[in-house]
């Protein structure tokens, strides 16, 4: 791992844009760096990682200083929804670690994903749904307000599901 050496670098310069605020805004200490690896990388390898493989590459990731570990998509199997399960209720998720999960904008599927979540500490709910012109019209059948409609309802839901897990610190992201 690179050493970090004050001063070595400096900070990007601000562009003023008088109707923003974020450009302005510079940099004083390293983004949080999130692994996605364990859905993204597990769902492309021929043979998928198994829970005990799973368990050892979180582990691995939180060794190697992880703060956000996206730990899979629970909806998409009993593995995935059984391997989060079990990071819960083994109490192997450590307290300063925020688990992550993705979900595509189908109610059963976030339903499913709310529960595999039940009781974790800390947890990132990753809504999606696919908008580019191909999947919208011809996968889905959507139209763009079809679209606009599906993900407010669904963020609707997600917000309705969590308040029954009020001692989870919940985080939403959607794309």
């Amino acid at each position: 791992m690179p050493k970090y050496i004050p001063g070595k670098y400096r900070a990007i310069q601000p562009v003023n844009l008088k109707d923003r605020t974020w450009p302005d805004r510079v940099l004083t200490q390293a983004p949080i760096w999130a692994s996605v690896d364990m859905r993204d990388g597990n769902q492309a390898l021929f043979e998928p990682m198994n829970a005990e493989q799973k368990t050892e590459y979180f582990e691995m990731l939180t060794k190697i200083g992880f703060k956000d570990i996206e730990v899979g998509f629970p909806a998409a199997s009993e593995t995935e929804f059984n391997f989060i399960r079990s990071l819960i209720e083994e109490n192997k998720i450590p307290d300063d670690v925020k688990i992550g999960v993705l979900t595509q904008a189908r109610p059963d599927l976030i339903r499913r994903t709310v529960e595999s979540l039940s009781g974790a500490r800390e947890a990132i709910i990753h809504l999606y749904i696919a908008t580019s012109p191909q999947f919208r019209e011809q996968v889905f059948n959507m139209s763009i307000e079809d679209v606009r409609e599906a993900a407010v309802s669904c963020t609707e839901l997600i917000r309705e599901l969590i308040q029954a897990h009020p001692d989870t610190k919940w985080t939403y992201e959607f794309s």
